[in-house]
């Protein structure tokens, strides 16, 4: 009888301590689980839904095109989300990059420089950026909203006093942008570029050191300026890569040009888990999985026939459970600087 009692009592310890280890690993990494998971329910049930048209070749081909801005720029911010800062300028820089770069081939300049064009107003826009936030001392919220409406109203004011729309002449000259294999060898090559700067690279561990405790990363000998500015460059140069694949889908350019990017920016990023104060918790796997759950669930969404008005609302909807789920945060927790 106390043979029995004892290995009762002995199962029943071992399936408490089971359950502790399971709840403690679920606690642990319920971010990681929630946004694979999530991205995992998207592609069933919508593949499901559409009848398997979701992933036909041609839908495929479509869904890489719609990524190729959207994860290019998302790899960026998280370097700028990391330290605690917030961008809402990526819309009207992108606008004005793409707008650069196709002024400046119409012009007959040579495509490489184009190119070059393309990245320079991009890293000068996020340089002008972070230099106002740390010499004002001024939220970068607040910078990137001066840069917003600077690169807006540039746009707006040239397009609105051209006498012909604003596209480019000889569209061919992007074919490279608009090749799947060079956009899928694209993303890889950024993807993996990301992965190394951010995990085992010193400017994403100071990134996260900052994001967590700004004077104690200090008092270790980071340089919170220096780690903002690179950051912000690092940014600069993927959104004006990003303007390319941009250009190569449109060809013309208008006052709307990267209107509203900012959001499904910050929207695919929260669909990746990511906390938007930054700090230790931030993943660049967040920017990866985010920007192809939000792709997918875009894409999906319009597929089955939802009205425009309507999938915008849906995509509220999700973006406040996976808040609710992800980045609740202690009240002492501070927000995004």
């Amino acid at each position: 009888m106390d043979t029995l009692e004892r290995t009762e009592d002995s199962d029943l310890g071992a399936r408490t301590l089971g359950f502790r280890l399971f709840s403690s690993f679920m606690k642990k990494h319920k971010n990681t689980i929630i946004q694979y998971v999530g991205l995992l329910l998207v592609l069933l049930l919508f593949t499901i839904w559409t009848e398997g048209k979701l992933l036909t070749p041609f839908n495929i081909k479509t869904i890489i095109r719609q990524l190729a801005v959207l994860y290019t720029i998302s790899i960026g911010l998280v370097f700028v989300f990391s330290h605690g800062g917030m961008d809402i300028s990526v819309g009207a820089v992108l606008g004005l990059s793409s707008m650069s770069t196709a002024l400046a081939m119409n012009a007959g300049v040579p495509f490489f420089v184009a190119v070059l064009i393309a990245l320079g107003v991009s890293v000068t826009c996020y340089f002008i950026n972070i230099i106002i936030a740390v010499q004002f001392g001024l939220m970068s919220v607040i910078s990137s909203l001066a840069i917003m409406f600077i690169s807006r109203g540039i746009v707006t004011y040239k397009v609105s006093t051209s006498v012909e729309a604003i596209k480019l002449q000889n569209s061919s000259a992007m074919d490279i942008f608009r090749n799947q294999t060079f956009i899928l060898i694209s993303l890889v090559v950024i993807g993996i570029i990301g992965l190394i700067l951010f995990n085992w690279m010193k400017i994403g561990k100071q990134s996260r050191a900052i994001g967590d405790n700004p004077l104690a990363s200090m008092q270790s000998g980071v340089s919170i300026k220096k780690t903002k500015i690179i950051g912000y460059l690092l940014a600069g140069v993927l959104v004006g890569f990003a303007s390319l694949f941009s250009l190569a889908r449109s060809s013309t350019i208008s006052e709307n040009t990267g209107a509203g990017l900012e959001m499904d920016v910050i929207v695919a990023l929260v669909l990746g888990g990511l906390a938007l104060n930054g700090g230790s918790k931030s993943k660049m796997s967040s920017a990866i999985v985010g920007t192809m759950t939000y792709v997918l669930l875009n894409n999906g969404l319009v597929m089955v026939g939802v009205a425009t008005e309507m999938v915008s609302l849906v995509k509220g909807v999700i973006f406040l459970a996976v808040v609710f789920l992800l980045l609740r945060r202690p009240r002492s927790e501070v927000v995004p600087r």
